[in-house]
């Protein structure tokens, strides 16, 4: 195998998404980053609700199996599995918004801590890039997230078999994901009550939702735990939130079955009330089984296609040619060397005026970078570029 080959096959990633493991699998693994990344020596870890994928440059050792459950693509395989990530073509809702945003927050992180380099850099911006070209290409009003995958199934299973109009919903989480669980839910006409842990940022997501067909009725904002005491009475609940604890338990409720929503990792549902609630209940690993419907067009796609394909090569050129630097480098240092030898002679030997000798210097320099230029792009292609300049021209032996 080539060294450049080799630089490739140490490109990795291990990953498990919601067809692998549950989501409660996931969390725990993700839980120790370092022991995931033992022996790498570059890597990132992108957490998400639907996901754990750890990209990274393995090191000189071999490297243990995956753990259970966990898969590992290496080399070219692995550069298309970070662009398709990127880019939410991987994603239960294909080309997602949410997902380009927590790659390049995972990737800001892994960079402030010292954890990636060279290779795992170029890799993750030119993914980012490819991801936002992506985005562009999206259909316009397209579902483009987990959540109006999620609201929509709300919407749609409240409408089913109901003999009365079901018009309250209370979510749960201020964040991005809660945000735009109530946009929906009030786009769609409910009356929504938001919860937070903070009341001011509740009262914020609640005064900013839209009032379609209510004008009348404003929508609420109330503390998470008062709300989760009258959990009974919503029609409706949406919970996003990040908590080690279930937070929604077949105690608040009577005989009730609410529709509900957890977009929550891990799942802040329990166990006894996801049985009693049965197809009532949509949580992460559900949702990432009722099938990613795409934003994106058949004509999109070809073009998504040739670019991740283009991008791909591209990242594999850029390998080889940061490969074979150093004997590229050292073949223009020798040579430069060499030109500067001689001209100092000539400077000391000939008399001649300092235009006479800017024209030699400007002529040799020429004369240098037009006989090097098809050797410097033969040694790109090169599998030691080092090696051959050495074994060529003697350089560095």
């Amino acid at each position: 195998m080539s060294a450049d080959d080799n630089d490739l096959e140490r490109l990795l990633v291990v990953f498990a998404t919601f067809r692998e493991l549950p989501t409660e699998r996931r969390e725990a693994l993700a839980a120790d980053p370092s022991a995931l990344a033992a022996g790498l020596d570059e890597w990132l870890l992108l957490h998400t609700c639907h996901r754990i994928e750890l990209i990274g440059l393995s090191g000189r050792a071999p490297l243990p199996p995956p753990r259970s459950g966990l898969r590992l693509v290496r080399g070219l395989k692995a550069v298309e599995r970070v662009l398709l990530v990127s880019a939410g073509l991987d994603s239960a809702v294909i080309a997602e918004e949410q997902i380009l945003g927590q790659v390049r927050d995972a990737y800001e992180t892994a960079l402030a801590r010292g954890q990636t380099g060279p290779i795992t850099n170029e890799l993750l911006r030119r993914a980012i890039r490819f991801g936002k070209r992506v985005r562009a290409e999206a259909q316009p009003g397209s579902d483009r997230s987990l959540a109006d995958r999620a609201a929509a199934w709300a919407i749609a299973r409240l409408a089913r078999n109901d003999d009365q109009p079901r018009e309250h919903a209370l979510v749960v989480g201020s964040g991005q994901m809660g945000r735009l669980l109530a946009t929906r839910l009030a786009e769609a006409g409910m009356l929504v009550t938001v919860a937070s842990r903070s009341g001011e940022r509740a009262a914020r997501v609640a005064e900013a939702l839209p009032r379609v067909g209510r004008q009348d009725r404003a929508h609420q904002s109330v503390l998470t735990d008062q709300a989760l005491k009258q959990a009974a009475q919503y029609d409706a609940i949406a919970i996003a939130v990040r908590s080690s604890t279930w937070l929604l338990d077949a105690a608040h409720f009577g005989t009730e079955r609410p529709v509900v929503v957890d977009l929550s990792s891990p799942g802040a549902v329990s166990t006894q009330l996801a049985a009693r609630l049965g197809d009532r209940l949509l949580d992460l690993d559900r949702l990432g089984q009722t099938g990613g419907g795409s934003s994106l067009d058949r004509a999109a796609e070809r073009r998504v296609r040739a670019d991740l394909d283009a991008t791909r090569d591209r990242l594999v050129a850029w390998l080889r040619d940061h490969h074979n630097g150093d004997g590229i480098a050292l073949l223009r240092q020798q040579t430069e060397e060499i030109r500067r030898r001689h001209l100092d002679r000539l400077r000391r030997r000939a008399q001649l005026s300092q235009e006479q000798l800017a024209a030699v210097e400007a002529m040799t320099a020429a004369m240098l970078a037009e006989l090097l230029h098809v050797p410097t792009l033969q040694l790109r292609r090169s599998d030691d570029a080092t090696a051959r300049v050495r074994e060529l021209f003697g350089f560095g032996a």
